[in-house]
């Protein structure tokens, strides 16, 4: 079920291949949350916005997403506070607070049928780790954000207090994703499957079979797939995780993470769905997901059996804070938007915001807090140690002498038999068994040769 979707749509539509030339005022790189918010919002101001995807809309992450729609979890404001200051903390509580109300807005507009449903939203923790809720709570409290710390919890998992927010929610992935497309189609946007961006200048978008020619581009890939400028291939990592649809009825209310990130757990109808996080991509699995479940999750919740695996993959920045703006310093009309570390469905509306601000002329200050050039001690130092384990993992991969290259930055790749998978260790790209891309930000297919035996 590796590759599978979890969240499918059977009315969508299918959109033709691009072919020949084309010229358009945007052009869009990307066909999941960020790349069809980016273009409705340059819709809304006006622009003629072509969609290049490369292969079908929603395909990557967000068929295999939670649905949770919540300022609670992913980066967290202390470590903001601590690592980059108050000022950074207070401008990251507001910009999330304006994408979580503009996401509420559009996926419960009449008409649009996203399965929009407030659930209250609680991160967990053991009574040792309560005062690390407690500096979240203060943080978070100083940025404006509200939210309420709980020492009796109606928590299914083991845990001692919670960190509670009201009123977040939860959405049908791939409903609200249609609905993107929907109004973005009667704005006039273009859409075009199966084109795949294979190489990029600063006007123009190059596929297999045609191209676009627009003044402005923006690259909304889960990983970017253009390595210079930006140098983003230094200071992102991709990780994996697992969806889980559980039998059985849920015996609680809201949604439920731990503090340590390692799942989520919400209801879906009366059952219940669960994320389970491991490592790095391309790195050695430390547990098979569907016996770790089985182990450590399954006896607190009736031992509802997990009946079927869905596995994805999310992109994180150095820091924790999306990369969101001009691709890089010489480059003001090239923009990009990734590394929301599993919060895509906030962090595509905060990317929709800014980058079309930006292109009508307009800026907003807090902004520069997910400048791909953001400057600052702290983001220095984890820009460098990420780019140090990137360095270590290419170093590592070429002890594999025999393996074949990644076509992205010649990483040597590794197997996963039981998914019959190819994974580069360095950057995450994917290919199935012989060869065919699966993930970015390789843009071609790996050239596989098996050696024959005897």
């Amino acid at each position: 079920m590796e590759n599978q979707m979890f969240w499918l749509q059977g009315d969508q539509n299918i959109h033709p291949i691009l072919r020949g030339r084309r010229n358009a005022d945007a052009v869009v790189v990307g066909g999941g949350f960020a790349g069809l918010n980016i273009a409705l919002w340059l819709c809304r101001a006006g622009l003629r916005v072509i969609l290049l995807e490369a292969e079908t809309l929603g395909s990557g992450a967000s068929s295999r997403c939670l649905g949770k729609v919540s300022l609670l979890g992913g980066v967290s404001y202390s470590h903001l506070e601590r690592r980059h200051g108050r000022e950074v903390a207070a401008a990251y509580g507001i910009s999330q607070q304006n994408a979580f109300t503009a996401v509420r807005e559009l996926a419960a507009q009449p008409g649009a049928q996203c399965g929009w449903m407030e659930e209250d939203d609680h991160l967990t923790a053991m009574s040792a780790e309560e005062e690390r809720l407690f500096e979240e709570q203060q943080a978070m409290e100083r940025a404006g954000v509200a939210a309420r710390l709980e020492r009796a919890t109606q928590s299914p998992m083991p845990a001692d207090c919670t960190l509670t927010m009201r009123d977040m929610a939860l959405v049908h992935p791939m409903r609200y994703l249609r609905w993107l497309v929907l109004q973005g189609e009667k704005l006039g946007l273009k859409i075009f499957e199966h084109s795949r961006v294979i190489a990029m200048e600063t006007n123009l978008a190059l596929t297999e079979r045609g191209s676009v020619l627009a003044p402005y581009i923006v690259v909304a890939t889960g990983y970017p797939v253009v390595n210079t400028p930006g140098w983003y291939f230094l200071r992102l990592i991709q990780k994996q995780g697992w969806l889980m649809p559980l039998g059985g009825s849920a015996p609680f209310s809201g949604m439920y993470g731990d503090w340590h990130g390692r799942y989520v757990l919400r209801r879906l109808g009366k059952s219940m769905l669960m994320q389970v996080n491991g490592g790095r991509v391309g790195e050695k699995l430390l547990f098979d997901p569907a016996e770790h479940y089985k182990t450590h999750y399954a006896p607190y919740l009736d031992n509802a059996p997990a009946t079927q695996l869905y596995g994805g993959i999310d992109t994180y920045s150095a820091d924790g804070l999306p990369y969101i703006g001009p691709y890089g310093a010489k480059t003001p009309n090239m923009f990009v938007a990734c590394g929301f570390g599993g919060r895509g469905i906030i962090g595509s509306m905060l990317a929709a915001q800014s980058i079309s601000a930006r292109v009508l002329g307009l800026t907003n200050e807090g902004d520069s807090i997910y400048s791909g050039q953001r400057r600052g001690e702290g983001m220095l130092a984890e820009q460098v140690e990420a780019g140090l384990s990137i360095a270590g993992h290419y170093l590592g991969s070429l002890r594999h002498f025999h393996a074949p290259y990644c076509p992205h930055m010649g990483c040597k790749l590794r197997y996963r038999p039981k998914e019959r998978i190819w994974e580069c260790p360095c950057h995450g790209s994917r290919f199935d068994d012989i060869g065919r891309i699966k993930n970015a930000p390789a843009t071609r297919d790996a050239v596989i040769r098996y050696r024959r035996r005897g």
